[in-house]
């Protein structure tokens, strides 16, 4: 009875390693295809520009689940990263811009998830002084910029979010780290 009892306990307590140990593998394959870190970027608010933020920061993934992230870029040749522009995120309760942020130096934003997670549709409007681009179409899924917004245009992407068609005709400020 004691080693049936004491069978049963350790097969149980293999189950839920086994069950604990694995993730997720089309997301992980999703993390990998990424490539590594940048070893000069330290993990934070200035890591990985342009990737889709929320592949990590969501629910049970990274330690900051996100409700909205992406990046700015200058131009959509160039790629260049955009500081001090401003983000307003319009979702479907009509309420006006439901979150606002402002890029940082590695022209990334973002929402903590407990700050505020949209309601979809959501569109999304830059402004950076005089200059303002508006999203034209509307997201329906997907908190990440990047999700959509690849680094190339193709089929399935408009290509990355940018600021200036044109970077001769209009300034803004372009963001550096230091």
């Amino acid at each position: 009875m004691r080693i049936r009892r004491f069978s049963q306990a350790c097969a149980g307590g293999a189950l839920a390693l086994a069950i604990a140990s694995c993730g997720d593998p089309v997301r992980d394959e999703a993390v990998s295809a990424l490539g590594p870190e940048n070893p000069s970027v330290p993990r934070g608010p200035m890591h990985r520009p342009g990737q889709p933020c929320l592949l990590c920061h969501r629910q049970g993934g990274a330690a900051s689940a996100f409700g909205v992230a992406g990046t700015v870029f200058m131009t959509a040749a160039a790629q260049k990263p955009v500081a001090n522009v401003t983000v307003l995120i319009f979702d479907a309760t009509g309420t006006g811009a439901a979150f606002t942020a402002t890029t940082n130096c590695a022209g990334n934003f973002f929402s903590r998830a407990d700050e505020y997670t949209p309601t979809y549709p959501i569109w999304a409007t830059l402004r950076a002084g005089r200059i303002q681009r508006d999203m034209n179409s509307p997201a329906h899924r997907e908190g990440s910029c990047a999700g959509c917004h690849t680094a190339s245009t193709g089929p399935t992407s408009p290509g990355p979010v940018y600021l200036l068609d044109d970077p001769t005709t209009q300034s803004a400020p372009a963001g550096q780290c230091n």
